[in-house]
Order: C-alpha cells, then structure tokens, then sequence
C-alpha cells in the first residue's frame, strides 16, 4: 500500500486558492486607483483638519499645537506623522498612509490620521 503526500484533489485546492487571492489582490488594487482618498486629522476627539490626498500633490505641513507636538506631513496621496516629540515615536514609525482604512494614532498628543474613501463598503456601511 502506497500512500501519496501530495494528491490531485489537493493540487486543485491550493490552484483555486491562489486564483483566489490574485483575484483579489487584482481587485482591490483597480478600485483603489479610482477612489477619492480623504485624510481626517483628529486632535482630541475634534476634527483638526480634512486632506483631500488624491489632490495632494505639493507638499502640505501640518504643525499641531499638541502636547506633545506633532507635525504631519501629505504629499503625492500620502500622509504620514513626521515629528512627534512624544518619548516612544510609536506614530512616526507607523509610515506613509496611503490606503482607504489606513490610521495612524498619537496617544500622547491625542492625535489621529485616517485615510477615508469616497464611496461606502462594508466598514464604513
């Protein structure tokens, strides 16, 4: 009796699994391309400021009056915490936000950033 590690029906699982998920890669990269990108910049649970990052193409700073400070930064449909002054910098490592759900937080400063699309999908709905 010979036993097989690899048989037919499980060559075509893993086959539809990485349709799958190309499909998918494929996807959500074509309606990111068309999608309106907005920035919120929340300061203490207030609306700071609201980044329209698919125009952002100069470079726009955003000096914060936080304690800690906070400086950020949109450039190129990017947005990203450029200085902190905060002991961790947990929010200036988080990098470029530049997809729709993308956030970055600074607790000390009470500072969010998140990147919000034009139309509804299942999160925001």
């Amino acid at each position: 009796m010979s036993l097989k590690l690899v048989r037919k029906a499980d060559l075509i699982i893993v086959a539809v699994i990485i349709i799958a998920a190309a499909g998918f890669l494929l996807l959500k990269n074509y309606n990111s391309k068309e999608e309106k990108l907005i920035a919120e910049i929340t300061v203490g649970g207030r609306l700071y400021e609201t980044v329209d990052l698919s125009a952002a193409k100069e470079q726009s700073r955003y000096i914060l009056d936080t304690d800690p400070q906070v400086v950020i930064m949109a450039e190129n449909g990017q947005i990203w915490f450029e200085k902190s002054d905060c002991p961790d910098k947990v929010c200036v490592k988080s990098g470029k936000l530049k997809h729709k759900g993308d956030t970055a937080v600074c607790l000390p400063a009470k500072t969010i950033v998140t990147i919000l699309g034009s139309d509804l999908d299942a999160l925001t709905y």
